[in-house]
């Protein structure tokens, strides 16, 4: 009896596990950048395996909220507004480092004002961290000298890679004044929540994510030594600067995974 009871709540343990799920809500307001994304978490969760089902928070005038999620197989991943929010939407995805991923602003699949961003045009190119957005139209991203990530002129119904002059450059700012819009709900699909560390997805020390703390990492440490900045892969204490700590912490962990 003893070890069919044991059994009963192992199983009863995994099965709660792995039916785990956040429905996430906006802490305070998030902030719209990188260095201020809010991260999508819960106490209980396990970062890049507890599904993140729904994201909901409140859109103020000229806001834009950006939050911080895991994405293990990009061609799973979608998230949406559409049925859920009464205004105009519109959905960013980017990189940590600020470089914009995938886009839409219109339903692609239909008509209305909701939005839906996914992988049909295979703009997300590998699993890893990412910081998803939204916006009231028409509040777009810029670089810190204004300038387009993706085209004005482009089809605002289609799923797009960034095409504007900037393309490849990351997000400083949002231009584009925007009224109050209220609440909105964005469904997920292949998303998972992320640790504390967020976008500094190199803490353990493996600074090139390929399993292994060898020599390239050790390398990719000197070579970067002394610089600053926010999500520096070589910055793998998380402070804002790749130092002495960092190259300790790679020496500490060194043969980790091989």
């Amino acid at each position: 009896m003893m070890r069919n009871a044991v059994w009963t709540l192992t199983v009863s343990a995994l099965l709660t596990a792995a039916s785990a799920q956040i429905d996430y809500q906006e802490q305070g307001d998030a902030g719209d950048l990188p260095a201020t994304a809010q991260l999508v978490s819960a106490a209980d969760a396990q970062p890049c395996q507890t599904p993140v089902q729904s994201i909901r928070g409140q859109m103020d005038e000229d806001d834009v909220d950006m939050f911080v999620i895991c994405i293990t197989d990009p061609a799973t991943f979608s998230a949406s507004t559409v049925g859920t929010t009464s205004w105009d939407t519109q959905l960013w995805l980017f990189r940590c480092d600020g470089i914009g991923v995938v886009h839409n602003d219109d339903n692609p699949d239909g008509g209305g004002l909701g939005s839906r961003i996914d992988n049909r045009t295979n703009c997300i190119q590998r699993p890893g961290i990412y910081l998803l957005a939204i916006s009231r139209y028409n509040r777009d991203p810029v670089t810190a000298d204004g300038l387009m990530l993706w085209d004005l002129l482009g089809n605002n119904r289609a799923v797009r890679c960034p095409d504007g002059p900037r393309a490849d450059e990351p997000v400083g700012a949002w231009a584009g004044a925007t009224q109050a819009a209220g609440e909105y709900l964005i469904l997920l699909t292949g998303a998972y929540a992320v640790s504390e560390n967020g976008c500094c997805v190199t803490a353990g020390g493996d600074v090139d994510l390929n399993g292994c703390v060898d020599d390239a990492d050790l390398l990719r440490i000197l070579i970067a030594f002394g610089n600053t900045g926010q999500f520096l892969p070589e910055d793998v204490t998380c402070d804002g600067v790749v130092d002495d700590a960092d190259l300790l912490t790679v020496l500490s962990a060194f043969g980790s995974g091989c």
